[in-house]
């Protein structure tokens, strides 16, 4: 009996403490509780990265590389936005990137300066996760200011 109490104190106490991180404990031979699992609870289990918008991701940012104006693209006077779909890992690199629209000249200049950016990794429930986030990387010729970038301003293709 005395272990039962002890276990139900033990968790209860547990549980209020932490909140949304159940812990599951067993009273050993000698009396004592020893905690047989630990798992947190909003932390998915899945392999599905979690959405992160894109003004999250970009204050996570800890290392940029600016893209290179592909000589092609500024002789032919082109400019605009390129908007990239990326994973970025639990330890902040970037793991799967694609681009999604944008001028086709500018988009393998946004896929490598991208390809190189670091994120400080995204914390859930105090656990490094992995994140898919868009990017949206700007191209403009010297005399021009800098483009608004809506929904509407990449449409998909």
């Amino acid at each position: 009996m005395l272990s039962f109490r002890l276990l139900t104190v033990f968790c209860l106490a547990n549980c209020f403490a932490t909140a949304s991180t159940p812990t599951r404990a067993r009273a050993s031979s000698d009396g004592s509780i020893q905690p047989i699992a630990y798992m947190p609870a909003d932390v998915p289990t899945g392999t599905k990265p979690i959405a992160l918008p894109q003004d999250v991701a970009v204050g996570m940012l800890i290392y940029k590389v600016e893209p290179i104006y592909p000589k092609n693209a500024k002789a032919s006077r082109i400019s605009g936005i390129v908007r990239l779909r990326a994973t970025i890992s639990k330890t902040g690199d970037i793991v799967d990137l694609r681009a999604e629209c944008g001028p086709e000249l500018l988009k393998q200049a946004s896929l490598e300066a991208v390809r190189q950016w670091r994120y400080r990794p995204y914390l859930l429930n105090g656990e490094p996760v992995e994140v898919e986030t868009t990017i949206v990387v700007t191209f403009t010729l010297g005399d021009k200011k800098k483009l608004k970038y809506s929904a509407d301003s990449c449409p998909a293709e």
